[in-house]
Order: structure tokens, then C-alpha cells, then sequence
């Protein structure tokens, strides 16, 4: 996977956050990309996009951009390469979006196992966990119109469960959990949004008068 595929978005002035917004504690930092994580049907690309459109910030779907990269599906390049090789190119585009400032970033539900690179988007990440309920991924994933894995079981719940469960203690490595179980995208996104805005407003309010 070449590394000069991908080019950082211009950069662009803070649209100011609203006044109203209340300060955060001291010692707050901006925020100037956001990684989405959360098992499958978390929603981390639709609530992706809304946030990129409501921030003004760039948007990259982990598994669309190394799917043209590749010219492959990720079922076919797991097949074919094997996991490892799929998460290896989950590594390099990490390492190209590392330190770029105005990303909203959707890696794959399995992205989160390598929790190093977490650390290595650096500082001034957001990390948002997007927690969905084994019964609200069940109902998704028989609605949804995209390949995915459980979607013919009859009782897919147990297993989606054991994997939540089983990732949990890397979701929780999150700055923030939020619950999308009947919400709409917007909605979150909206919640995100504030949330980016109140610490862009409290890192640089002007400290206060002795």
C-alpha cells in the first residue's frame, strides 16, 4: 500500500465554538482529530461524515480508503493475505494520519486490538467510543444491506456479545463512551461536536485573573 496516497487536508482556522459552551477543567486540551471506535455497526461511518461536515474537517473511512488502495475488498484481502497483512495496512495509514489536524478517523471494529496505535495518532485525539448493545448490533446487522459476519446465524446475540466482551477493556481506553443504541447519527455527531468545541474553548480561554 503506497504511503503517498493519502494528503492531509489544508489547514484551516478553529470555527470559534459557542460562547455559551461552560469551560473544562484546567489544563484542557483542543482537539484536533477524532477516532471513532466501537464493534460493527457502532455506526463510526455515518456518524463519522455528520461530524466531519458539522466540524468542516476531513473524513476517512479506514476500510473504503485501504479497500482503493488495494482494489480489493477486506474480505478478499483477509482471505487472500491473511489478518495480519489487513492489519498491518490499518498500522501504515495510522502512521500517515498521525499528528494531522482536522481528521475525523473510522478505522475498522478491530483496529482498537493494537491499542499502541492509539498513542500513536498523538496528542490532541479524541478517542470516542460508540457503544451499541449485542440486541441493537443483531437488529443492524439483519437490516443492513452490507456483507458482514453473524448476518445469516439465528441467534447471533451470544456471540456479538463474547466479542464486545472481549474488547471491551481496549474500548474503554476512550476519552469518551457514548450510547447509540436508538439514536440517530445526527444526534451523536451533534453530541461530539459540542464536546470538541468546549475544549477548543477551554484550552484557550484566557487564564483566570488572581
Amino acid at each position: 500500500m503506497s504511503n503517498d496516497d493519502f494528503s492531509p487536508p489544508p489547514l484551516r482556522d478553529r470555527r470559534e465554538p459557542p460562547p455559551s459552551a461552560p469551560p473544562l477543567t484546567p489544563g484542557s486540551w483542543p482537539v484536533e482529530r477524532v477516532v471513532l471506535l466501537g464493534y460493527m455497526t457502532a455506526g463510526k461511518s455515518t456518524v463519522g461524515q455528520a461530524l466531519a461536515r458539522r466540524l468542516e474537517w476531513t473524513f476517512l473511512d479506514f476500510d473504503v480508503e485501504i479497500e482503493r488502495r488495494e482494489g480489493r475488498t477486506v474480505k478478499s484481502i483477509v482471505g487472500g493475505d491473511g489478518e495480519e497483512a489487513f492489519r498491518a495496512m490499518e498500522a501504515a495509514l495510522t502512521a500517515e494520519t498521525a499528528r494531522t489536524p482536522y481528521l475525523v478517523l473510522a478505522p475498522g471494529g478491530g483496529w482498537i486490538t493494537r491499542p499502541e496505535l492509539l498513542t500513536e495518532l498523538g496528542p490532541g485525539t479524541l478517542a470516542a467510543w460508540l457503544r451499541v448493545s449485542p440486541e441493537e448490533t443483531a437488529r443492524r446487522l439483519r437490516a443492513d444491506t452490507i456483507e458482514r459476519p453473524f448476518r445469516e446465524m439465528d441467534d447471533p446475540v451470544p456471540v456479538i456479545a463474547a466479542m464486545i466482551a472481549g474488547r471491551e477493556s481496549l474500548y474503554r481506553l476512550a476519552d469518551v463512551s457514548i450510547p447509540t443504541d436508538n439514536r440517530s447519527p445526527e444526534s451523536i455527531a451533534f453530541e461530539l461536536e459540542t464536546i470538541v468545541r468546549m475544549r477548543a474553548l477551554a484550552a484557550y480561554a484566557p487564564p483566570p485573573q488572581a
